[in-house]
């Protein structure tokens, strides 16, 4: 794959226009699903208006190798979004897209080997202690109020003890620049969230850890935007509470919370 710019501006602030993108890229996602049914479709729906307002709205700055913005997908199952989101913005071909899990083509997880994705996830729990430490790297070079560490988690992810422990070590180092964004959704890979193992108020285990936090409707772009700017302006660490529809868009996976469009 060539080397390309993962310097992405943004700079999209018109809500129809960051709606006209998601609905497009998710397109892109169920073209994905009928190369492999087996990908998840439900869980990269409800993170995609997120991600959206991140790269297109937000944008992020990447000045080198270490001193730059960083995304990390911890909830890696949902990587067909974020795989549109960089065709969309010419850092993959569109063909290539179409090899989701395939030899020679994408991961169905991410991958360092794929350009412009900074960490390689699928373990659940791993990506905020990851971000942990590129924070406490960023920190120690000074940098820490120049740049974010945006880290996307789900809400069944969070039944992952290491996600607790990082987020205490970020608290207690005041590491600013990590920004963790939970993609709320309702589900996770055994049934509903709240069958599965009772969440309670998700806002208030993060503040008992010592992060601020923004409780939005993960489809709102305004609410998105806000919270991503409000991110620059707290001393963080910050935490986005988004609340959010497994399948967003896509009426029979959103009535029924499903992950995959052939069950």
């Amino acid at each position: 794959m060539p080397i390309v710019s993962c310097a992405f501006p943004g700079g999209v602030r018109s809500h129809n226009k960051l709606a006209a993108i998601a609905r497009k890229l998710r397109l892109v996602v169920l073209e994905m699903a009928k190369i492999d049914p087996n990908i998840h479709v439900g869980a990269s729906l409800s993170v995609l208006d997120v991600l959206v307002t991140l790269y297109f709205g937000r944008g992020l700055r990447y000045d080198g190798s270490l001193e730059r913005d960083w995304v990390i997908l911890s909830k890696g199952h949902a990587v067909p979004a974020l795989y549109a989101i960089l065709a969309e913005m010419g850092v993959l071909q569109p063909e290539l897209l179409m090899k989701i899990r395939s030899v020679n083509g994408l991961e169905g997880h991410p991958s360092r080997e794929t350009p412009c994705i900074d960490v390689s996830t699928g373990s659940l729990g791993q990506g905020l202690s990851i971000a942990a430490g590129i924070a406490y790297a960023l920190k120690l070079r000074g940098v820490e109020d120049r740049y974010r560490v945006y880290t996307i988690l789900g809400d069944g992810e969070l039944d992952e003890g290491q996600v607790w422990e990082a987020a205490a070590t970020i608290a207690h180092l005041k590491l600013r620049s990590v920004v963790a964004i939970v993609d709320v959704n309702g589900y996770q890979l055994d049934g509903p969230t709240e069958i599965v193992k009772y969440k309670g108020n998700i806002a208030s285990k993060w503040e008992a850890f010592g992060w601020k936090t923004i409780v939005i409707d993960g489809h709102d772009y305004e609410m998105i935007l806000s919270a991503l700017d409000e991110a620059d302006r707290v001393g963080g660490p910050i935490a986005v509470i988004a609340y959010t529809r497994r399948g967003r868009g896509v009426g029979f996976l959103e009535a029924r919370g499903a992950q995959h469009i052939s069950k």
